[in-house]
């Protein structure tokens, strides 16, 4: 063999040796810290998601004094349950406020609203008869409730009164309360509201 010969093949059996180091030790070093890197950028992506829920909820606890208080105002205007006595006696109060005459208050069974929302409602039938201002000063006191009223019909007629010729007004509603729909029911179980009419 000559010298040119054991040459090339002492360049060759270099070459092969050092192909064979990268390829045992090099490459899956390279494998590894590329796996490292991900894992890194991974981390760092999820300490930044950390990093901005941490700041919303430190946020919310600085703002929760005043988010109590609101939740406490949903409360009242949204009970736990119907309470149908509470709200006939509320209407009561605003028609002897307001001067009304009469009053009539006919509360139906609770039930879901046809609208889908995450309450029950109760729907009532309110009658009033009064002088036109004391109607409306009624009407007006209804809204201003410690309950999330609704009034989906509302209908009003003149008539004289025979003994002072003065012109009352009929007034007849339908209004909804709403409540807290009980945790896992599709539909209201609370007992049935009074039916009798109030005066």
């Amino acid at each position: 063999m000559t010298g040119r010969s054991r040459m090339i093949l002492a360049v060759v059996g270099a070459v092969a040796v050092a192909a064979a180091a990268y390829f045992l030790a090099v490459r899956p070093r390279q494998q590894e810290l590329g796996r490292v890197r991900a894992d890194v950028e991974q981390e760092e992506n999820r300490t930044q998601q950390l990093e901005s829920e941490l700041a919303r909820l430190q946020q919310l606890q600085k703002n929760a004094p005043e988010l109590e208080a609101r939740l406490a105002r949903f409360r009242e205007l949204v009970p736990e349950d119907d309470q149908v006595p509470n709200f006939i006696f509320q209407v009561q109060e605003a028609a002897n406020q307001a001067g009304v005459g009469f009053v009539e208050i006919t509360p139906e069974l609770p039930k879901p609203p046809p609208e889908g929302a995450e309450v029950a409602e109760v729907r009532t039938l309110i009658g009033a008869k009064g002088g036109y201002f004391a109607v409306q000063d009624f009407f007006r006191r209804l809204y201003d409730l410690d309950r999330a009223v609704r009034v989906d019909n509302l209908t009003m007629v003149g008539e004289e009164d025979e003994t002072t010729s003065e012109t009352l007004i009929d007034l007849d509603m339908t209004a909804r309360v709403f409540f807290e729909l009980p945790e896992g029911a599709g539909g209201t179980t609370t007992a049935p509201a009074p039916a009798e009419p109030t005066s």
